[in-house]
């Protein structure tokens, strides 16, 4: 055997082969989907939990108001008034909680991405390699051709749903209290989009193929050697195509909608990411302001024990010295003013300056989460080849939830009494709720950017060469 035959015989079983284990790959997933499933869904149960429990932390006299049970609220409402350290106490242990399941959740979500990546790989393969007509490649004797070819035409019309999965799934799913909701959600459209693609997938008959058969492979190679150069150049174009995961990016999208996409995405990026930095320049302000109030209250209080000193030591001086320990009563007095001032002048500047920074993290929102409809319904159209969905939603619930920073405001400005009288006012300040939520809101936002941006250079890459291939 020449040595262009050998190449082309070892060529051949090697596409063959990593065939046949793709397709193993799904059906031993498959096989696996009820306890992965179930898996999944008491993850998603933990993490539901984990919000309620978090909900009611901190009740607001609302949740009484809009019970139908006035008692239980009452109870559930005086409940949560505890000090401040207590509450932040509670959040981070439901937090671990959260990291614990979310580790879990990441491990089944790896499993996910081998059963996506073997239909992506299949989506990509060549039909005619399998054709019944071959006379080079022959499958084993429990193997048809049919079933392959079935196989490959299932994973390619069911490709688009892999969209819902392009995102980075441990910086998505970072345990952070404030995203439990957005956490919850995304996870439970994992579970719908693995079982509609596990559904679709039982179209075919892929179910009855088992990797344990004989796996050798029957390669006749009676043909020139012009013939023999020819296939060989053409089966290890079909192996790089197969490899090649910027084009198997393109070939999700399909061209017209992968250039659509891109000029969305170039059009938006910038102003994109002008709006985080805004929401995240937002949460530093407001941790600015908060720390600046509490080290004018903590200044305040120590301005009036010096004030209240002096007043008294004037008093008790005056006979003696006469004019003299007026002037430090009056010194004293004029300290009391000044701190009473004070207090006024730094709460009226701090409700004004959170609403300001409220105000901008709110439009900074707006203008993000318009750019995320259009970039995600241009995903969503691809999607809905298969599915009459988009991904939307779950972007858009990241946005609903910090719509309104407001109202979380108002709760935290309500509660300052109490955190005064619990004696956690420090000079060296501390963050914010408002802040703790933007922050973590625009993580995850980011994080989405992040995945948009590497569809779009992975699919810039394989605009450039998926017209040839």
């Amino acid at each position: 055997m020449s040595a262009e035959r050998g190449k082309l015989q070892k060529a051949l079983c090697q596409y063959k082969k990593e065939t046949l284990i793709d397709i193993d790959t799904l059906t031993e997933f498959s096989e696996s989907l009820p306890e992965w499933k179930d898996a999944r869904k008491k993850e998603l149960q933990t993490i539901r939990d984990i919000k309620d429990r978090a909900d009611e932390i901190d009740l607001s006299i609302g949740h009484v108001k809009q019970s139908e049970n006035k008692g239980k609220a009452i109870v559930k409402y005086m409940k949560s008034k505890v000090t401040l350290v207590t509450a932040d106490s509670r959040r981070k242990e439901l937090e671990k909680e959260l990291a614990a399941v979310s580790k879990v959740t990441l491990r089944g979500l790896e499993k996910l991405n081998c059963f996506l990546d073997a239909v992506e790989g299949l989506a990509v393969t060549s039909l005619h390699v399998f054709e019944e007509e071959n006379q080079v490649l022959h499958l084993p004797q429990d193997i048809s051709s049919g079933t392959v070819q079935d196989v490959i035409t299932a994973a390619r019309l069911v490709c688009p749903l892999i969209l819902d999965f392009k995102r980075d799934a441990k910086a998505f799913f970072l345990p952070k209290l404030q995203n439990v909701e957005v956490l919850a959600n995304q996870l439970d459209k994992y579970i719908q989009t693995t079982q509609e693609i596990c559904d679709k997938l039982e179209e075919s008959s892929f179910s009855e193929f088992c990797l344990r058969m004989n796996m050798e492979t029957v390669v006749d190679l009676d043909l020139s050697e012009d013939d023999i150069q020819r296939m060989l150049r053409h089966i290890n174009q079909l192996n790089e195509i197969r490899m090649d995961q910027h084009f198997r990016m393109v070939f999700l999208l399909k061209e017209e909608s992968c250039r659509r996409f891109i000029k969305k995405f170039d059009k938006r990026h910038t102003r994109m990411l002008k709006s985080l930095n805004v929401l995240e320049e937002s949460a530093v302000q407001l941790d600015r302001m908060n720390k600046g109030s509490k080290i004018s209250s903590v200044a305040g209080s120590s301005v009036g024990v010096i004030a209240g000193i002096f007043t008294i030591a004037g008093a008790a001086l005056s006979p003696v010295t006469a004019g003299a320990s007026l002037a430090l009563s009056m010194t004293g007095l004029g300290l009391g003013v000044t701190r009473g001032v004070n207090k006024i002048i730094t709460k009226v500047t701090e409700i004004g300056v959170n609403r300001t920074y409220q105000k901008k993290a709110n439009e900074a929102l707006k203008s993000f989460m318009k750019d995320v409809k259009s970039i995600q319904g241009c995903l969503g159209e691809v999607s809905s080849q298969t599915v009459t969905e988009s991904n939307e939603d779950v972007v858009v619930e990241v946005g609903e939830v910090l719509r309104d920073v407001r109202g979380v405001a108002m709760k935290i400005l309500e509660s300052k009494k109490k955190i005064a009288n619990a004696g956690n006012v420090v000079a060296k300040g501390r963050e914010t709720e408002v802040s703790q939520f933007i922050r973590a809101r625009a993580a995850l936002l980011r994080s989405e950017m992040d995945s948009w941006k590497k569809i779009r250079d992975s699919l810039h890459q394989g605009l450039l060469t998926s017209e040839e291939k």
